[in-house]
């Protein structure tokens, strides 16, 4: 029995700008946001955001907070994080180099996305803080090019901006219910 060859479609950011509907893009192979997440996962990121850009503009960084931004990566590869701190010059559409500042809130439809793919592309593209915030299960991953760790919930975070010469501290225990 013959089988017939197998045909994976390989799309590119032309493609994607075409494209209805919210979509990321990761080495070509399209992939469907879902419905808008539940509460616990917005809270999260409403708090974290709040917290960021109050200091930004404390302490008068260069930064802007987006949520729900394009990052174009290349020209097969558009991911759309939960949260980015952008120092220096800022985006007039989409993103086009690496931010200072990833966060991904897991949810059911992107755990898998956001602990594999995304995270090798932060590291690949050398952004130097990649936050992974689990909201059922309380934590925080803190990825940088140094390797992760899990700091523990009564510690707090501190960030260095080092394009923008700031520093920053994240409360995890204000984060979740």
């Amino acid at each position: 029995m013959r089988t017939a060859p197998r045909y994976i479609p390989h799309y590119t950011l032309e493609d994607y700008a075409r494209w209805e509907g919210d979509w990321e893009l990761i080495d070509g192979v399209a992939i469907s946001m879902g419905p808008s997440p539940f509460g616990p996962h917005q809270r999260v990121i409403s708090r974290l955001s709040f917290q960021i850009q109050s200091q930004i503009r404390e302490h008068e960084c260069p930064c802007e907070v987006y949520t729900n931004l394009d990052w174009i990566i290349g020209d097969d590869t558009v991911i759309r994080p939960d949260l980015m701190v952008i120092c220096g010059d800022q985006p007039e559409k989409h993103l086009q180099r690496p931010p200072e500042l990833v966060v991904e809130v897991l949810s059911d439809s992107t755990r898998g996305r956001d602990l594999t793919a995304k995270r090798t592309l932060c590291r690949e593209n050398d952004v130097p803080h990649y936050l992974i915030i689990d909201p059922a299960e309380k934590t925080i991953e803190h990825v940088t090019a140094a390797g992760s760790d899990h700091p523990p919930l009564d510690t707090t975070l501190h960030l260095t901006l080092a394009t923008a010469n700031c520093t920053m501290t994240i409360d995890p225990q204000s984060l979740f219910d």
